[in-house]
């Protein structure tokens, strides 16, 4: 039990330093989304208490931008795996806390300057990648622009965090 516990640690420790790294040298492109949306806000995405490590050395709590999709413009999927086509209603998030290997400063930015209602385009990609002991997606925003229209305030509905409910089972 004292070994797992270690692992844990490590893991936890190494976390940071994994999606803190650049683009990896061996990544797929599984599927590329590039779609106008709307910025419905930021959220904090509290931790759910999942690990042994949770809350304080979890680093699971973050903060998301998300935006609702109004339509999708180009989809490309090379090949069998991939994310789906963005639909119509569907919502993009962004952690912004930390940083996605393959997404620019410049993204991060550009988001924090935007206003609830705000109408971007942005090219979101679904890549498959190797970082060295661990081989994971990731999902970098490669291009964001802001464009001239906005839609009204009260068309916008953010989309609240799941949380899993507590179930107590009889005994």
């Amino acid at each position: 039990m004292k070994t797992i516990n270690i692992i844990a640690t490590v893991a936890a420790l190494a976390a940071p330093a994994l999606f803190a790294a650049p683009m990896p040298a061996k990544a797929d492109l599984l599927a590329s989304n590039t779609v106008v949306a709307v910025y419905t806000g930021t959220i904090e995405r509290p931790c759910m208490f999942r690990t042994a490590l949770c809350p304080d050395r979890c680093d699971h709590a973050t903060k998301v931008a998300q935006f609702r999709v109004i339509k999708n413009e180009d989809y490309k999927k090379p090949g069998k795996y991939g994310d789906d086509k963005a639909e119509p209603g569907s919502v993009i998030m962004v952690d912004m806390l930390r940083d996605t290997p393959g997404q620019s400063e410049d993204v991060a930015k550009t988001i924090s300057s935007l206003k609830p209602g705000a109408q971007v385009r942005m090219t979101q990609a679904h890549y498959y990648g190797d970082f060295g002991m661990v081989v994971e997606p990731f999902r970098p925003v490669t291009e964001i622009q802001q464009l001239k229209g906005e839609v009204k305030a009260t068309e916008i509905k953010p989309v609240a965090p799941a949380v899993m409910p507590l179930i107590r089972r009889a005994r």
